[in-house]
Formats: C-alpha cells, structure tokens, sequence
C-alpha cells in the first residue's frame, strides 16, 4: 500500500518520471552504503532484537510521514527524507531476515521455506496495492501510509513473542567491524559458483526493477487508468509471483538448480518487454504476470543456493553482498533511467532494461559451466 500510494503521490508532486526515479533511489540508496556493515552486524548481534527495532523505527518514520499527508502539509522533500529512513531501517534488517531462515528450518526443507517466505510477502503485493488503490480513489492517500505505520507496529509484536533463540556467533565481537567484513568478503570470492550467482543479481538490479518506479507513468500516460489502475497494474506481479512462489515451494522444495536461475531470470524479462511494449491492458497485465511469476523463482532459487553454498559463519555477510547487488544497485538504475524515460519515453526505457537482461544471462549461461551444473540436491554446505 505505502509503494503504492508513495507513487501515486510523488507523481503528483511533482508530475515527473524523474522524480519518481529519485524517490526510488532515495528508499534503496540505504541498501547500497550499508548493507556489507549491516551483513556483519547480523553475525554480531543479536538478530531478533535487530530486527524488532529496526520495525519500530520504520514505524516511527511512516507515522510522520501519514501525519504530514493527513494535515495536507507533505512537500516532495518530505517523502525524500523519509523514504531514505525507512530504506535504512530495511537495510540493517535484511541480512539478518535473510540468514534467520537457515536456521529455522532442516536444509532439504530451505527452499520450500524461501519460497513459501516469497510466497507470503507477493500476497501483500497482490491485496495491498488493490486496497490502495481503491482507498486513494474512495479517501484519499492518509488511509495507506496510516495501514502501513500500523503493519510495522504489527511485525514487531509478533518477532518480539517467537522463539529464536539468540542468533549472535560465539566470538564474532573479539574482531573489528571491518575485519568481519572484509572475511565476508575474500569467502565470497574464493567460493565456487557464488561469485557469478552473485554478478548476476546486478542485472535485474539496475534494469528490469525500473518498472516499479515507472509503474504509475504506466498507469496514468500509456494505459489511462488511474490510481485503482496502478493498484491493478501491481497486483498483476503480485498475483504472478505469488503463482511463481508457490509453484517453487512444490515443485523444487529443496532449492532448484543453476539453470532454473537463468531460465527463469530471462522469462522474467521477456515478460517486462511485453509490459514495456503493450498498450492494451490485458496483455500489459499478462506480461506483468509472467515478469512477477518468472522473478520469483529467480530470486528464490539463488537466495537457496546462496545459503546452501555458504557456512553459517558468514552466511550473513554473504547474504548481504547478494542483498547489495539485487536491491543496493537498484538506485543507480532509478536515477540512470528515470530522466532517459522522462527523453524518450517510459516504454522505450523499459524495453530497453528488459533487452539489456536478457542478453546479459545469454552471455553468463553460455560461459558458466559451473553455474549451468550447479544443483541444490547436490551441495554440501562447508562446516
């Protein structure tokens, strides 16, 4: 609901893809300046406690900003600010959401539990967006970023009551900071297969992720639908993914394979190019489908092999680098294609993305035999 009322309201600010692009930017740039410390501090730390205060302080800063749409007086500068804040909370969070489900669950089970993870959160992309919609058409914009506060509150009660036990690694504090980081760091390179699966995260990273910056021009210039359109528009990915998650959870329960990554990755994108080319809304909400269905089992099956490769020492710095290159880089390509849509349009823009991806996993396929033979059944994660 907050991403997509966030939208909504930044276009009508400012009335600009551009900005849209900037405020983008401005919620992931957290992710690119701190995710390898946050990755480090999930190995030092306490990760359930980690977690529960980065929900309160996420709670915090969407509360001002639902205060500031409600009294009328909300100025661009304002979403910026607060959607840096928020992005920081996310950042020093994630590595520590990402490493957490190793250990809850046996590791013949770590893929159905990442997928079924996927699962849940795609469902919120599917009822959110459509109750924002509806809610910006029916009461205005409040409605979301009050829904939104409120859901943080919500996450913190329940990671505050479950029983994980304390996740800090015995004698991980008897080292600095940037030691810790930097071990996370030569691992990640000297381990088979890790470093391409890795690369690869950037590609979707600086291309095909510009399409939910763009989503609102979408909905508005090219297709003409509104607000309860975006909210559709979203839902669509929303209702893919949630397909593509469970169809994982079922069908590889154990983590998928190399092939599966580039397969799936390259479906994606040719389901962004149909979005980026389609002005008709039924095709525009297929190709939306199949780039959310496809993306999932991309990023679930890499998330699991990621985590079945790497030792539980440093599964949380490495889980950051992957978070690095799959959401941290996403600003670079926010700020990149959001004024070059604002040139040559939005659907040339994204086609352009979508093009780019593909031929990138083309070329990483065909020179990757250790990616291509890799398979999550038959990995041995090192002690």
């Amino acid at each position: 609901m907050q991403t997509t009322a966030q939208g909504w309201l930044v276009l009508g600010l400012t009335n600009s893809a551009g900005m849209l692009g900037l405020t983008s930017a401005a919620a992931n740039l957290p992710t690119l300046l701190l995710s390898l410390y946050a990755g480090a501090l999930a190995d030092r730390v306490d990760q359930r406690r980690l977690l529960v205060l980065t929900q309160i302080l996420a709670a915090v800063f969407t509360a001002i900003l639902a205060l500031l749409v409600t009294t009328g007086g909300v100025q661009f500068w304002h979403v910026l600010v607060i959607a840096f804040l928020v992005g920081c909370t996310s950042a020093l969070a994630s590595p520590a959401y990402q490493s957490l489900v190793s250990t809850l669950v046996p590791p013949a089970a770590l893929g159905n539990a990442i997928a079924l993870n996927s699962a849940q959160f795609n469902f919120s992309r599917i009822v959110g967006p459509t109750f924002a919609g509806i809610g910006i058409a029916l009461a205005g914009l409040a409605l979301s970023f009050w829904a939104n506060t409120l859901s943080f509150v919500v996450v913190a009660l329940v990671l505050a009551t479950l029983p994980i036990r304390n996740t800090r690694a015995i004698g991980r504090l008897e080292t600095s900071m940037w030691m810790n980081i930097t071990d996370g760091i030569r691992y990640a390179r000297s381990a088979p297969v890790v470093p391409t699966l890795l690369l690869l995260t950037v590609a979707p990273a600086l291309f095909n992720l510009n399409y939910l910056v763009l989503m609102p021009v979408f909905a508005r210039d090219v297709l003409g639908i509104g607000a309860p359109g975006l909210g559709l528009l979203t839902s669509a990915v929303g209702i893919g993914a949630l397909t593509g998650a469970l169809t994982i959870a079922v069908a590889r329960p154990g983590g998928g394979s190399g092939m599966l990554v580039i397969t799936a990755l390259i479906a994606s994108s040719a389901g962004l190019l149909v979005f980026s080319l389609s002005t008709w809304l039924p095709l525009s909400l297929v190709g939306l489908a199949v780039l959310g269905g496809c993306a999932v089992p991309y990023y679930t099956t890499t998330n699991t092999l990621l985590q079945l490769l790497v030792p539980m020492r440093v599964r949380g710095r490495v889980m950051s680098l992957y978070i690095l290159g799959s959401t941290g880089l996403v600003p670079l390509g926010n700020v990149i294609v959001g004024p070059i849509a604002d040139h040559i349009g939005a659907p040339a823009a994204l086609a352009g993305c979508a093009i780019s991806t593909i031929v990138i996993c083309c070329v990483v396929g065909l020179r990757s035999r250790g990616l291509r033979e890799l398979h999550a059944s038959r990995v041995v994660t090192p002690a």
